[in-house]
């Protein structure tokens, strides 16, 4: 019995060292693993991927906003107010700026306190529903595979525990990672900031009074969408040519919706 078990208990072990996101070495772990270039393996596999992307969901609205709406602001009024379009746009640009950045705070921080609220559930119904909590949980590993005695030795050994029996649920049943954390104040500074610094991107040819300034600005505009689709592909499994495709098709969109605005101005 005993040389049946140990099969099993290296399995239970080796799967629960698994489904943690993040693996921490000590500097005498390093120093016991370095003869066999465990910590060399994990360090190439880290440089073999970008830098974090959670920022970027953020920056990429608010550049992507900045960008259609102060271009479409600028087809729309250039020819209604050609003397004071560069004082009109930058006043466009920083009123957005703060709304989205008062917007992104509220948002985010919304986002927070949901995320707060559920998980404070998860430890309530642990603590008063825990044979229901007990078989979310073994249903979930159950779906990854795991059956039989292994499946009860898993569950067995994660609700053994109280935290860990919540950290289990938070990450398993609300798909919470160790490392997510919402700073509300932070996302309203990123979306707000991006938008005008998109917003400022247009404005260049208005700023430096180019003949037909709004062209400009599109041509401008088109190419900006192409980079940011290019920095886009970085975090995401899109080809960069149809990510920037897809950025300069929503500019050229919103291109057309601005001289449609400005006609319709015009003849009012």
């Amino acid at each position: 019995m005993r040389q049946e078990e140990k099969p099993a208990r290296l399995c239970v072990r080796l799967v629960l060292l698994a489904r943690w996101p993040r693996l921490r070495y000590t500097a005498q772990d390093r120093q016991k693993t370095a003869n066999k270039g465990e910590p060399r393996l994990v360090e190439q596999h880290k440089e073999q991927h970008p830098h974090r992307g959670n920022w970027l969901r953020e920056i990429v609205f608010g550049l992507n906003d900045g960008l259609v709406t102060t271009l479409v602001f600028i087809m729309a009024v250039s020819e209604l107010a050609p003397a004071r379009l560069l004082l009109v746009v930058l006043g466009e640009i920083l009123a957005g700026g703060v709304s989205m950045a008062l917007g992104g705070y509220l948002s985010a921080r919304t986002a927070k306190q949901v995320l707060e609220q559920r998980i404070a559930i998860e430890r309530y119904e642990i603590e008063h529903e825990p044979e229901e909590e007990r078989a979310e949980l073994a249903a979930i590993y159950r779906n990854k595979g795991f059956s039989g005695p292994l499946l009860d030795r898993v569950v067995g050994h994660l609700t053994a525990n109280g935290e860990r029996w919540h950290r289990a649920m938070v990450h398993d049943e609300l798909g919470v990672v160790e490392d997510t954390h919402i700073n509300p104040w932070l996302e309203g500074l990123q979306i707000g900031t991006a938008f005008v610094v998109g917003g400022l991107i247009p404005t260049i040819p208005v700023f430096f009074s180019l003949p037909q300034a709004r062209w400009w600005a599109y041509g401008l505009t088109a190419l900006t969408a192409l980079v940011l689709g290019a920095i886009k592909s970085r975090y995401t499994r899109q080809h960069p040519v149809w990510a920037g495709l897809e950025f300069l098709v929503v500019v050229t969109l919103g291109t057309l919706a601005g001289v449609g605005l400005g006609l319709l101005l015009r003849g009012a």
